[in-house]
């Protein structure tokens, strides 16, 4: 990030809820990295897993801005209830066309970068390669992660693959044994970390690929799935906290930072968070609705999920419980829980997620704006001056200033946002939020 100009890292988050690893995360970016900001691209009411966000997202972004970041983006629906590959391809493309990010920082459990980027650019530079190993091992059932590792290995295990590529890159790409390839694609935050390094590596641009440079911090505490506190360890996953959430929130207070538990408190939000289920009743109605003609065009349901889900409808108890009786070896929970939102949120698949990786440019074509802290007004300006895509400050003013395709993809997230507030709102015994005359959080 060399120069004298104004630095800025990004982070890509959903905050869900935001807990002192990710204020942890927000520091040392900042320190290690030199920024003179921090701009976070953060989901809205969905998140990656298939689910709600425990809470609406202007609360999170209040979260957000009073621990560290400067800036807070949201990330459309269509990414942030994707698979790791578009949810970080998504996010890339939108952080790209800001034209003021220098690093993207993410948290992996090795802290290593080099595995990050040597993995990606083998698969990025051997694209029709990888997508052959890759859907033959698809094809044979294993998921995603685990049929990417299988191609990964099988590719390394090949003298020829790195030929025509630097010698450099193979030399380190051949230095990584299996045990290393498998610890890279066994964790969430790994493979998302691969998808960042590919999708920056494969950002099409005059110059080839992203400005952006990768940047890794080692994560600390709890793992993904851990919902149990350990004495040793010095921040809970957010999977910890909404576990905690879900039982009473009286013992969170050390998990998450001060300005975090008292915004929780302030919002009656140290209580059981919302889930899927409460949304149960919604996507069996729609299930029921449009069993007839099946689901395929939704976003990631293909013709045997689309069978499945229409054999049992009619075993439809609850959300959960549903993906539970859906899921198999070779399609897992979160792909499941995943392809029903799509469905209940009439997420369908566009025409730019079917192009192959080296192919593919991915619509991203406005930032809208939730939150910033007043003394980030120079990189706002910044953006406003720099950015490819309209800054969307006023949700109303929109239509003014996006083409039909863009405005359909941000009325998409209006709509999301409408359903979460339908549900989340009675729940919490507040009124619903108008997503159209809602104005960005401005703190000091």
């Amino acid at each position: 990030m060399g120069g004298q100009h104004m630095k800025t890292a990004a982070i890509i988050a959903e905050y869900n809820p935001f807990h002192n690893g990710h204020l942890y995360q927000i520091k040392e970016t900042r320190r290690q990295t030199g920024a003179d900001f921090i701009l976070v691209v953060m989901s809205g009411d969905f998140v990656q897993r298939g689910g709600p966000a425990f809470c609406d997202k202007y609360i999170r972004t209040r979260m957000a801005l009073a621990c560290g970041a400067d800036v807070v983006i949201e990330l459309p629906a269509l990414y942030a209830l994707s698979s790791a590959e578009f949810f970080a391809g998504g996010a890339v493309a939108l952080l790209e066309q800001l034209k003021v990010i220098d690093a993207l920082s993410f948290g992996s459990e090795s802290g290593q970068l080099s595995a990050f980027t040597d993995c990606a650019r083998l698969l990025v530079q051997n694209p029709s390669r990888v997508h052959s190993k890759l859907e033959r091992q698809l094809k044979s059932g294993f998921s995603y992660p685990a049929a990417l590792e299988r191609a990964v290995t099988e590719m390394l295990s090949e003298n020829d693959v790195f030929s025509d590529r630097s010698g450099s890159l193979g030399h380190c790409a051949f230095r990584m044994g299996p045990a290393e390839i498998h610890a890279l694609f066994s964790f969430p935050n790994n493979i998302l970390g691969l998808e960042y390094c590919k999708s920056l590596f494969s950002f099409h641009n005059p110059a080839g690929c992203s400005r952006i440079i990768p940047f890794t911090l080692k994560r600390l505490g709890g793992g993904y799935h851990d919902l149990s506190p350990k004495e040793d360890a010095p921040f809970l996953s957010a999977s910890a906290i909404r576990h905690i959430l879900g039982h009473g929130g009286e013992t969170l207070q050390k998990y998450v930072p001060h300005a975090v538990y008292d915004l929780l408190s302030l919002n009656n939000l140290l209580t059981p968070p919302v889930t899927e289920n409460h949304f149960s009743s919604l996507l069996h109605y729609k299930l029921i609705s449009e069993r007839d003609k099946g689901f395929t065009d939704y976003l990631d349901c293909d013709g045997n999920l689309s069978d499945k889900i229409c054999k049992n409808i009619d075993n439809f108890t609850r959300f959960d419980t549903f993906c539970s009786l859906l899921k198999s070896k070779d399609i897992t929970y979160t792909r499941i829980s995943r392809v029903l939102m799509h469905i209940l949120l009439n997420i369908k698949t566009p025409q730019f997620f079917k192009k192959p990786l080296h192919q593919r440019n991915l619509l991203a074509p406005y930032a809208r704006l939730l939150g910033f802290r007043s003394q980030a007004a120079p990189l706002l300006h910044a953006i406003k001056k720099s950015s490819a895509i309209p800054l969307l400050s006023k949700p109303a003013d929109a239509r003014f200033l996006l083409n039909e395709e863009a405005y359909a993809l941000l009325q998409q997230d209006f709509f999301c946002a409408c359903v979460y507030e339908s549900i989340a709102a009675p729940y919490r015994g507040r009124p619903p939020i108008n997503e159209i005359k809602q104005s960005p959080i401005i703190t000091a």
